[in-house]
Parts: C-alpha cells; structure tokens; sequence
C-alpha cells in the first residue's frame, strides 16, 4: 500500500489530529481562569460549573475528532481492499496474456517459412523438367511425322501389291495414332500451364501468408510493450472485457494460420500426385508409339530392298486416291473431335482459376478485416 502513499496520508492525519489536540489543550489551559480562593462559595462553584463546561465542551469535540478519524479509516480500508483485488484481477490477466502470447510465437516458429520456400522452388524446378520433356517430345513426333512422309512419297512410285496396300493401311493406322499422341501432348502442355499456374498462385498465398506474420509479430511486439506499460502504470487497469476481446482476436488469427497452412499442403500434395500421373502417362504412351513407328519403318524398308522389281509396271494411282480422300476424312473428323476437346479442356481450366482467384479474394478480405480490427 506504500506504492499510492495511503500510508503516509495516515500518519499525517494522526500528527495533525494529535497537534490540534494539544493546541486546544493549551489553549484550554491558558483561557481556564484561576479559582480565587478568597471569593465567595457561590462565586467558586460558578467557576467550577463554568470549568466542568468547557471540559465537557473539549470532550465532545474529542469525540467527533474520533469519529470522523474513525469513518476516515474505514474508507481507506475499504478502497485497499479494492486495490488489492484489482491488482489481483490485473495480474492474472497478464499472466494469461503472457502464456497466449508464447503459444502465438510457438506456432508461429513451428510454421517453418524457410522450408517451405525451398518446397516452392523444388516444385519450380520439376516444372521446368517436365516441360523440357515434353518440348524434347514434340521434337521426336515432329521427326517421325517428316520420315512417315517421305515413307508416302517413296509409296507413290509403286503400284498394285497386296502387301503395299496392307503396309499403306498400317502405316494409316500409325500416322492417326501419332496425330492423337500429338494432341495427347498439347492437352498435357496446357495442363502443366494451368499446373504452373496454380503454383503461382499458391506462391503468392506463401507471400501473403509471410506478410500476415510479420504483421502479427509486430503486433506481439506491440502488446509486448503495452504489458510492460501495465506493470509500471497499475492505477490504469485494463477492464475484463477489453481482456476477453483481444483474447479472441488471438485465437481467430491462430484458426485463420491453421486453415491457411492446410491449404498450402493441400496444393503441394495435388501438385506432386499431377506431376506424377503426367510423367507416368507421357513415358508410357511415348514409348508405345515410338517402338511401333520404329518397327514399322524398318519392316518396310527391309521389303523395298528385298522386293525391287515386284512393283514395276502396277498402276496404284487410283487405290491411292481413294485410300487418300478417306485419310483426309478422318484426319478433318479427328481434328473436330480434339477441338472440341480443348475447348472442353479450356473451360474447366478457366473455371478452375476463377474459383481459385475468388477463394484467393475471400482469403485476402478475411486477414483485411482482421488487421482493420
């Protein structure tokens, strides 16, 4: 109770109490006139009724002075008392905020930003492997494409032969599966854009999430500081309810990390199970046709340098216009199909963004609010 100088106030009060006591005393003393021994018996008994009035008087002053001093203590113990309970109430308040504050910054280190930083850059890396793949791909197609027609122009020399047109009608059947693997490959290529840039967009969640805990370290920082300010200033006492509100607060920003870091490794962990699928099924159907297309190659040229003068003087112009037309046929009818596809194709990745975009909008008003908060 030394800490607000009700101590001091009192002893004051008593030594000012006890001076005027002994002023009045002495004043008493001095105006009391003597009682005259010669004078009368009745003039002594007037003197002595006079002095035993003014003694009763001084009493019944002495009584009021207790009273009131008696009143005045009261009161003082009644606010100690009060004093005491605030400053009770105001420790454990703190105490709480301290241990809330230390769960804040524990879960705060136990996020890890430095490693999932170099997460993101080990996923930027196999998308650059995985494009390179599909780019050295396309070059192998486009090869294979440019050597089957040179195989239909050598074609168009010879004429009439069973076994030319069954070759003609499987080296058909190769080129329309090397059409669909070429469009197999640009589906892929669009898909690991949208890939990459659902990676971005993660990254820059990563960036607004990292934004948002500097923004609550200095908040910590700030109630750090107001802490210290409460130790030092008692008088002014934080209210209950000021308490509890800010008790919430932390606890919404602990949910809000929560379901922004389970988004995070929700998006890594599709990311990692798309890139797999893709390598798995680009390595696969390469392969396949690549194998076929050279089989094929090497059949037919081992039966043109075994078979020379099996086709001179045959007319196959006609088979081969005919079998021609049906090629461009199917090939226009193919392209359509694929088309419509990619177009397909396109609108769900572009639903795809926008729904990404409109949840990255809700997650950027929710951590607006809370720092307007």
């Amino acid at each position: 109770m030394g800490l607000f100088g009700f101590g001091k106030k009192k002893k004051e009060e008593k030594k000012e109490e006890e001076e005027a006591g002994e002023e009045e005393g002495e004043e008493a003393k001095e105006k009391a006139p003597a009682i005259d021994p010669n004078a009368n018996l009745a003039t002594q008994v007037e003197q002595i009724k006079i002095e035993l009035t003014k003694i009763n008087a001084t009493l019944d002053a002495f009584k009021e002075i207790n009273k009131s001093t008696a009143e005045r203590f009261s009161t003082v113990n009644e606010q100690i008392g009060e004093i005491r309970g605030q400053v009770m109430d105001s420790n454990r308040a703190m105490g709480k905020l301290e241990v809330k504050a230390t769960k804040a910054a524990d879960l705060v280190e136990s996020v890890h930003p430095d490693k999932l930083m170099i997460e993101v850059q080990k996923q930027d890396g196999k998308i650059e492997g995985v494009r390179s793949l599909i780019e050295s791909h396309e070059e192998m197609v486009k090869n294979v494409m440019d050597q089957l027609k040179k195989l239909r122009n050598e074609l168009s020399v010879f004429k009439g032969v069973e076994q030319v047109v069954k070759m003609s009608e499987e080296v058909k059947d190769e080129i329309m599966a090397m059409k669909r693997v070429t469009a197999m490959v640009e589906r892929h290529a669009d898909r690991v854009e949208n890939i990459y840039a659902e990676a971005q967009k993660s990254f820059n969640a990563f960036n607004q999430f990292s934004d948002r805990l500097d923004t609550m370290k200095a908040d910590l920082a700030e109630q750090q500081q107001k802490i210290d300010k409460i130790d030092a200033k008692v008088a002014t006492f934080m209210k209950k309810e000021e308490i509890e509100k800010k008790l919430n607060k932390f606890e919404k920003d602990d949910k809000h990390r929560k379901k922004v870091l389970d988004d995070i490794e929700k998006s890594y962990k599709q990311l990692d199970e798309k890139f797999e699928q893709l390598k798995a099924e680009l390595k696969g159907a390469f392969d396949r046709r690549i194998y076929k297309a050279e089989v094929l190659s090497g059949a037919f040229e081992k039966f043109l340098a075994d078979n020379p003068d099996l086709v001179k003087g045959l007319d196959l112009t006609k088979f081969l216009e005919k079998y021609g037309g049906e090629e461009k046929k199917e090939e226009k009818k193919e392209e359509s199909g694929e088309g419509e596809k990619k177009e397909g194709e396109e609108g769900q990745s572009k639903e795809e963004a926008k729904e990404g975009e409109e949840s990255g909008e809700s997650a950027e008003g929710e951590g607006e609010e809370k720092k307007e908060g």
